[in-house]
């Protein structure tokens, strides 16, 4: 009885022996997996810090519509990052760009996109280093024409608007209306009536718009010692278009009657800043030579030489030029530009 006893007693402890390892076991395994885990992130974030040292952080790109610029952190190359900043998309569209590429928030390389070919664009001295900014990329709409819209081109002056008059020189032409209803005016205050001297051989034209139908040229002492390329025109010569509705449509390229946001340079990139804000003006639109057909519909010049004839028989800027507009939509001032090939 005794033996059998003892030997239930056994039994009994040799099975809690037993049962007790069992759950050892699992803590232990438990444990062990922990610290398995534990050291695959330890290795992995080890890795990852020393792929991050040997081949650097992630890159940052600028891509800028254009190509004449120099990246120093200047007030002109500030003016030049906000006026010409696109997405990619567009960069890869438009026939010239540049592709500004920072590391660790310094500019560390650039390449020029010129027709599809793209090349490394070497740095100077003043720009490496230059630091990055977010910049939110200009989006691009054409301008076409349109059976019906609120915006147009050309057109007889309305008559709740007082287009400005010279005294001198050649006369102001009426262009136009830009609607606000278009989407890709929506950040106008009001709906704004285009005129300027078209036949001037004017730098730039900076007109108020503080009253929207009663504009007033801010720089007319400047403009009184501007000249025309036209003898036959006279303070009262008039030139009327025909009225061509246009429509907006968001694009990646340049094209159509002409287009908004962002300037595409025939010379050089002359980015206006507002005489009474000092903030950078932004690009209502850009008419270009190839793209804008207005016939004329009526003037009372009377070229002498017959040559010049054409060049009153429909909207034109200098010949082959383009006109750039830019507004400052605070303290409503327009300018006007024209460049030419």
């Amino acid at each position: 009885m005794q033996n059998g006893k003892f030997s239930n007693q056994c039994a009994e402890k040799s099975k809690s022996k037993v049962t007790f390892c069992s759950a050892t076991t699992h803590i232990l395994n438990v444990v062990a997996n922990l610290k398995m885990r534990l050291l695959s992130k330890i290795i992995l974030l080890t890795f990852m810090g020393l792929f991050t040292s040997c081949f650097g952080q992630k890159e940052e790109h600028i891509y800028l519509a254009g190509w004449e610029a120099e990246f120093n952190g200047d007030e002109q190359c500030q003016k030049f990052l906000e006026t010409q900043v696109i997405d990619k998309k567009t960069a890869n569209n438009i026939w010239s760009s540049i592709d500004l590429v920072f590391k660790e928030g310094k500019l560390v390389k650039a390449y020029d996109n010129d027709e599809g070919h793209r090349t490394e664009r070497k740095l100077k001295e003043s720009e490496i280093g230059f630091e990055y900014q977010k910049l939110k990329p200009n989006q691009i709409y054409s301008l076409n024409q349109a059976a019906k819209s609120e915006s147009y081109l050309g057109g007889e002056i309305p008559n709740e608007f007082k287009i400005p008059k010279f005294e001198f020189n050649a006369p102001f032409q009426y262009l136009g209306k830009f609607s606000k209803t278009e989407e890709a005016f929506n950040w106008l205050p009001f709906d704004l009536h285009i005129a300027a001297p078209i036949y001037l051989n004017f730098d730039k034209l900076f007109i108020d718009y503080s009253d929207p139908l009663n504009p007033k040229v801010l720089n007319i002492e400047e403009l009184k010692q501007t000249d025309n390329s036209y003898d036959d025109l006279k303070p009262n010569s008039e030139i009327v278009y025909e009225k061509v509705y246009i429509t907006t449509q968001k694009e990646t390229n340049f094209g159509g009657i002409g287009h908004t946001s962002v300037p595409s340079w025939i010379q050089y990139p002359d980015i206006p800043a507002c005489p009474k804000s000092k903030k950078t003006m932004k690009l209502l639109c850009q008419l270009t030579y190839d793209g804008v057909d207005i016939k004329t519909k009526r003037t009372n010049v009377q070229p002498k030489d017959e040559w010049y004839r054409q060049y009153f028989e429909n909207m034109n800027f200098w010949g082959d030029g383009d006109l750039y507009i830019f507004f400052e939509p605070e303290s409503k001032i327009m300018c006007f530009i024209i460049q030419h090939t």
